[in-house]
């Protein structure tokens, strides 16, 4: 099983492989992606790279550039059940990565390999890590144990501190992830532009905004305590929701309770905990790029407002739905939808609850449509 016959990240995995062919082998590699279960899938491949028992096809340094799939350490490492192999995931209540989780982790590196020829610790969700846990991870990363890999998996690595990242070999995985993102985010503003066109009485241009500024038009604000009408947050929960069935589908397939009927006990207990950690994890993701469009897409609202040339938009195709609503509001309250969305954006990474988070931005943004 060869490298370079992996589909659609050969690129990346080539990277990894002229380092062994040059026998410069980083200690530390930071892999970053648009997904965290293929970021965990990269992991166990290079993982099985490194200590396969039996490769057809070597180095010159004698390491294996390939692996078998098939013998005792890939298919304990498939397993998650090899002690050389250790993993690190958001666990906490808050779905971060703890000092007591580093340093638990960090004194097992230091310590000989029981059988394989690499000790490797393999953090996913790095930028996951809180300020001290990414301390203690660092004083690691200055001073590497020898035949030792820390692969760092990340699906933000702006998070990470500079000192971490300059420490690292970087592979990006999913080149095509970006503008795929912006494809998908555009169709469903588009289907959302679409029923809000299709709805009773006219509809509106979009229904977030558009459903404020016809629900103040309609008198429904004078009750600062009403709750706001549900079409306004409905097609985002939907949505959010459909995000993490998908989710907890994906991962739960390729998690080791999927795979390995005959688990201990204790071994059961901890992926259940594990696979529940990285579904909150990537479910956080995934709702911060939804969310994000959104803020695009207000921020091509807020450039219509002043005007500004069709070029710097981000969701050109889109435009004249975006004009629609700048030609509503002035550019005071389009600037402000922006920094609600962004608070709420901020709100949603602690662990306030989602809907209510998500009420009170469309709240603030409520008030200020009735100011324009």
């Amino acid at each position: 099983m060869v490298v370079a016959d992996f589909s659609g990240e050969e690129g990346s995995l080539q990277i990894f492989r002229k380092s062994l062919l040059r026998d410069r082998l980083a200690h530390a590699y930071l892999i970053s992606g648009g997904n965290i279960a293929a970021l965990d899938k990269f992991a166990v491949l290079l993982a099985k790279i490194l200590n396969c028992e039996t490769p057809t096809q070597r180095a010159p340094s004698g390491v294996g550039l390939d692996f078998c799939g098939r013998c005792r350490v890939c298919r304990q490492i498939d397993a998650r059940q090899q002690a050389d192999v250790s993993w690190v995931r958001p666990e906490s209540k808050s779905r971060i990565i703890t000092i007591p989780q580093i340093r638990s982790v960090m004194d097992t590196v230091h310590l000989k390999a029981h059988a394989l020829p690499f000790k490797m610790i393999i953090v996913s969700g790095a930028d996951r890590m809180n300020v001290e846990a990414a301390n203690a991870f660092l004083k690691t990363l200055e001073e590497p144990p020898a035949r030792s890999i820390l692969l760092l998996l990340s699906t933000e690595p702006q998070r990470l501190l500079d000192t971490i990242v300059s420490r690292c070999m970087r592979i990006r995985l999913g080149g095509e992830a970006v503008a795929a993102s912006d494809a998908a985010g555009q169709d469903w503003l588009a289907e959302l532009c679409e029923k809000s066109r299709n709805a009773k009485g006219g509809g509106a241009p979009f229904p977030i905004i558009g459903d404020l500024l016809d629900w103040r038009r309609a008198g429904r604000l004078q009750n600062k305590s009403q709750r706001a009408p549900s079409q306004i947050i409905g097609d985002l929960l939907d949505c959010l929701a459909r995000k993490k069935l998908e989710i907890e589908k994906t991962l739960a397939a390729t998690s080791p309770l999927a795979t390995y009927d005959n688990l201990e006990p204790h071994l059961r207990k901890h992926y259940k905990k594990e696979l529940a950690a990285a579904i909150e994890a990537e479910y956080r993701r995934q709702r911060a790029d939804l969310l994000s469009i959104l803020q695009w897409f207000l921020r091509d609202v807020w450039l219509h407002t002043l005007r500004a040339d069709n070029s710097l938009l981000r969701f050109p195709d889109l435009a004249q739905e975006s004009r629609r609503i700048a030609d509503r509001i002035p550019a005071e309250a389009a600037l402000e939808y922006i920094e609600i969305m962004d608070a709420m954006q901020q709100r949603l990474n602690t662990n306030v609850q989602e809907a209510l988070a998500i009420e009170v931005a469309l709240r603030k943004i409520s008030c200020e449509t009735k100011k324009g």
